[in-house]
This record gives structure tokens, sequence and C-alpha cells, in this order.
């Protein structure tokens, strides 16, 4: 996952140099390099929000390399275009093609990443491909300005072509297996329940990524402005400042990789004051060098908000409605850019240049500020929240067996329970291990015969489990289990257990606990 995200960040980030040098060159104009970025992301955004509906209701690994290819494909008509130099409006619309394709590929792609990633690993999952992306963000525009001091963007465009080829070629390498399940409810249903649920639920980590595109989209056009008439540095000095950017993202995504995950606003916050309130020292007209450093500065801002807001989508949202959720991120991640986009070109024309910047440093600080006391009732409570809608996995991620289980596992699990109310002898020693048992509520003492008659191993109250050490030696039941008041179990099937136990996410908590009971339960 996290090398697919590699090669198809370091491509874009290329292209994005690309195009808007590009529509520059084409015209001479900023207004056409707004236009560029505007022209694309307007049609994509309608176009990502349609796809987004259909994430969830097929397999996201095929949906992601199937979206890799089409962006491919419209990277190579747009090479075509650029070598016949064709019309601009055309390169655009093919662009807009792309750029919405890439984004329903990046929402499968983190939907896959949210379930076969090992819950406890999923921060720094999601901070290693934000670290991945960083590196594209540094390379890619620096390697953009180079081809560019030699060859033309169509070279750009055909290389970005080679890179979703790649992405699509380790996507391929995603064990399917894995990977969960589409779901098959229809629309309107429970899972239209659910993904409201989780909008009102995320609705500040959706929020505060929109307003972190707004930005992006200003820099777009503003810092080509800076490049070219502030610093007379040209096309090049646009690659760069991109470049000192995604340095600054590369340094403190290595730097997260040790981070717990936890206030996401506090963190969301901190990086949105480093993004964007830096944007005021452009105002007094340094030299190259302050430029690079105050990017530098804004890439790691720019890191800690999007990787904050990724990893708690990842951690919180369903699996049920996870693709449909980045799906709606991904379009408020376009239209933020398109509104910062035709703001700065508003901004310039209405109350100068000083001034634009003044408000778009403080302006999407003010708005992250006003998410505050909404990030602190997510932090507290959005988890929670959404994890009641899904009962049974929460349930199980509450165990110490299933402690290292992907959130695949879990759902694996979960689908082929079967609830059940009982009263008296549950598991009796000496029967055959057939399934695995949650003990969902109530009570249950453990016995065991012994030369001086029945022994009490243990008692147990829910959440608990019982009935593994049989299923792991293929042994008979090693003891008595009964119910001590009514009580509510799941039966999970051996062979579904088992394969749940052969995947590495579970294993070490299940040699833990077995070695222990097989010592309590004695020869």
């Amino acid at each position: 996952m996290t090398a697919s995200v590699s090669v198809s960040a370091l491509g874009t980030w290329s292209y994005n140099v690309g195009i808007a040098v590009y529509a520059y060159r084409a015209t001479h104009s900023t207004n056409w390099v707004a236009a560029a970025t505007v022209g694309r992301y307007v049609p994509a955004l309608l176009l990502t929000w349609i796809g987004s509906r259909w994430i969830d209701r097929f397999p996201r690994r095929t949906v992601a390399v199937v979206a890799d290819l089409v962006c491919a494909a419209a990277m190579v008509l747009i090479t075509l275009v650029a070598v016949a130099r064709g019309p601009l409006v055309l390169a655009i619309a093919l662009a807009a093609v792309s750029s919405a394709a890439a984004r329903v590929q990046s929402s499968a792609a983190l939907s896959v990443a949210a379930d076969i990633v090992v819950e406890s690993q999923l921060v720094k999952s999601t901070v290693l491909m934000s670290t991945a992306e960083a590196v594209a963000t540094a390379v890619g525009p620096a390697l953009a300005s180079a081809v560019l001091t030699v060859y033309s963007p169509a070279v750009l465009f055909a290389a970005n072509a080679v890179t979703f080829l790649g992405s699509a070629a380790l996507l391929r390498g995603v064990d399917a297996a894995r990977v969960r399940r589409p779901t098959t409810a229809p629309a309107g249903g429970s899972h239209e329940v659910a993904y409201k649920a989780a909008i009102r639920a995320t609705w500040p980590l959706l929020a505060s990524r929109a307003t972190a595109a707004f930005v992006y989209g200003f820099d777009i056009v503003a810092l080509a402005v800076i490049a070219t008439r502030q610093l007379k540095q040209g096309t090049n000095g646009y690659g760069l400042m991109l470049a000192a950017s995604g340095l600054g993202g590369l340094v403190v995504a290595l730097l997260l990789r040790r981070s717990s995950g936890g206030r996401a606003g506090l963190v969301s916050t901190l990086g949105m004051a480093l993004y964007a309130l830096p944007l005021v020292v452009f105002a007094a007209h340094p030299n190259l060098g302050a430029n690079l450093t105050t990017q530098l500065v804004r890439g790691i801002g720019a890191v800690m908000v999007i990787s904050t807001v990724t990893g708690a989508l990842q951690r919180a949202v369903p699996s049920s409605v996870s693709g449909r959720i980045f799906g709606l991120a991904h379009t408020l991640v376009l239209a933020g850019t398109c509104v910062g986009a035709l703001a700065v070109l508003l901004a310039l024309r209405t109350v100068g240049f000083t001034t634009t910047l003044v408000l778009a440093a403080f302006v999407p600080f003010a708005a992250q500020l006003v998410l505050g006391p909404a990030f602190r009732r997510f932090d507290r409570h959005g988890v929670t929240t959404l994890a009641a809608l899904d009962p049974r996995v929460d349930m199980l991620r509450r165990l110490d067996l299933f402690r290292d289980a992907s959130r695949a596992t879990l759902y694996d699990v979960a689908d082929h329970a079967v609830e059940e109310h009982v009263n008296g002898v549950i598991v009796r020693e000496g029967d055959v291990a057939d399934a695995l048992f949650v003990l969902v509520s109530g009570s249950v003492e453990v016995t065991k015969q012994a030369d001086v008659g029945q022994v009490t191993l243990r008692r147990m109250a829910a959440p608990s489990y019982f009935g593994e050490i049989g299923l792991i030696h293929g042994v008979p039941r090693t003891a008595t289990v009964s119910a001590l008041d009514a009580c509510t179990v799941w039966r999970i099937p051996a062979e579904v257990f088992l394969a749940a136990a052969r995947k590495a996410g579970i294993s070490g908590a299940l040699a833990d606990t077995v070695r222990l009971r097989v010592e309590d339960a004695g020869p």
C-alpha cells in the first residue's frame, strides 16, 4: 500500500507542476493557471461524489486498480494533446477525469488500508503513507522543475501515466482475501443510516480537511505569482517552493511515526497554524532563501493536518461506509481547492497582494479555531458514537485476544458469530471442541475434574471468551464452563476462528492466553 501511494504521488506531484506550467507557458496568464485548477477540479468534484457512492459496493482493491488504469489512460491522452499543441481546454477536461479517478483510487486505497492493517498499527501506517507522500511531494516538484528546464510538460504527463500503471501493479499485489468484502445491502438501508451517522460524528474532521484544501488551492495560484513576479524565478521557482514544503512534510512525518493518534483537535489545530499563518511572511517580499524556509515550515503543518485527519477517519469510520466517507472527504478537498484558487484571484483584484496574503493566513486558522469545541467532542465521544454502529466489532476489539487484529479480521469473525442466550452448562469437559465462545453479558464459572473432585479454575465476567484451547490444540474440551446467571454468548465456528488465528494479527495475544490457561488447567 505504501509503495503504491509513493509511486502514484510522485507522478501526481510532478504532474501538478506540469499542468500549471503547461497552462502558464501556453497563455502567460495566472488566470489560466487558476482556470486549469478549477477547470479540472470542478468536474472532478461531481465525478468523485458520484464514484464514491460505489466504492463500498465492489471489491475495493479492484476499484483502486481500475481507477489507476483510468488515470493512466487520461495521462496518455493529455500527453498526446500536449505534443500536438492541442487546445488547453481539452487537456483540462482530461485532467478532470484523471483527478476524479485519482480521488476514487485514494478513497478505495485508504479503506483497504484501514481494513487490512492491524488496528494497533493503524496510526503508524497512516503516518507512513503520509511520509511516503511527503517524500513524493518533495521529490516530485523538484524533479518536475529539473525536467522542465530541458523538456516540455508532455514528458511529465507521460511519466505520470507510468506511475499510475506502477501503482496499479503494486495494488494487485495486495492479498485480496485480507480485504473486507463489499457490502450488498441496498442504499437507503442500514448502511445509509451508518453513513449519515458517520458524517455527524466526523464532520469536524471533514471540515478541517476541506480548510487545508482551501489553503492548498490558494497556494496553486499564489505561489506561481510569488515565484514569477516577486522572486523573478519563473516556473522553476514554483517547483522549488513546492519541493521545500514537501521536505518539511517529510521531516514531521518521520517524527509523527511515534504518535499514538490521540487528540486530533490539538494536533490538527497546531498543524493549521504552521500551514496557514506563515503566509504573512510572503507579504514582506523576502528573498528566495526565506521563502523556501517558510515553505518548509508550512509543509510541516500540512502533513500534521492531513495525516491526523486521515488517521482519525480510518480508525473511527465503520468499514461498511468507509469508502463513501473517504469519497466525501476527497469531494470536499476538491471543493476547498477550487474555492481557494478562485478566492486568491478575486482577492488579488480587489484588495491587493499584501492583504490577500494576510487574509489567507488568518481566515483558515480562525476557521480551525472555530472547529475546536467540535474536535474536543470528537476526541471524547466520536469513536464511541461510531462504535455503536458496529457493536459486534466493538465488542471483539475489547478482548485481549483480538487486540492486534485487523478490522477485516474482526468483521469476518463478527459476521459468523451466532448469538445464544444460555443458562447452565455451556461447554462440558471432554466434549468435541467445535467453537469459540465470546461472553457478551453475564458471568461464568470454569471447573475441571481432578482426583479430589471438581475444582474451580476461575470465574469470568463479560466481556470475555473461552473455548480456544481445544480449538488450537485439536483436543476435546479441557474444562467445563457453566453460566452463573443468564448469559448471552456468541458462538464462533471453529473454522472461522482458526482461519482468523492463522492471520498474524491475533497470534501474539492468542499464544499468551492459551499458554496461561493451559497452565491453569494442568495435566
